[in-house]
């Protein structure tokens, strides 16, 4: 059963995909992995000043400057250890990176949905549980969590 979930979340849970599963502090989380278009170990990054907290900075990969999130900070989890591994998201403009701690599958998940969220903040960014090992795995919508970063900036 669907709690009033926002169409474009429903094809995020739609059954048979692959997720990429991954560590941000003691947090399970997964985007969908069609959604990532590479994972590397943690670049240098250049800080860019006057930036929000959220936003780590910008790195130079294969040819191309990405805007980097860290996705704890945005989470309001503690910074317990440096974040040392990158996702690369594609979104409709162009690539932006995600540091989180480590990644741990890439896999296909059993997902139900979570309830729609109202609020503009970060409990909106789950669109549904799965489970892996025993682990319950939250499952994010990157474009979510790309607008949150962008408003982080407006509002900075």
């Amino acid at each position: 059963m669907t709690v009033g979930l926002h169409s474009s979340s429903s094809a995020l849970l739609a059954e048979n995909i692959s997720y990429c599963i991954f560590r941000t502090g003691l947090t399970w989380q997964a985007f969908p992995a069609a959604d990532v278009r590479e994972v590397m170990p943690r670049p240098q990054l250049v800080c860019v000043p006057h930036s929000p907290l959220a936003f780590a900075g910008l790195c130079h990969v294969r040819s191309e400057f990405v805007p980097v999130v860290n996705l704890k900070r945005m989470l309001n989890e503690s910074d317990m250890q440096d974040e040392q591994v990158l996702l690369i998201l594609e979104d409709t403009d162009g690539p932006w990176g995600v540091l989180v701690d480590e990644v741990i599958a890439l896999q296909r998940l059993e997902v139900s949905d979570a309830p729609e969220s109202f609020e503009e903040d970060h409990s909106s960014l789950v669109v549904g549980w799965g489970i892996h090992d025993d682990a319950v795995i939250q499952i994010l919508d990157h474009r979510r969590l790309r607008r949150l970063a962008e408003g982080y900036a407006e509002a900075g």
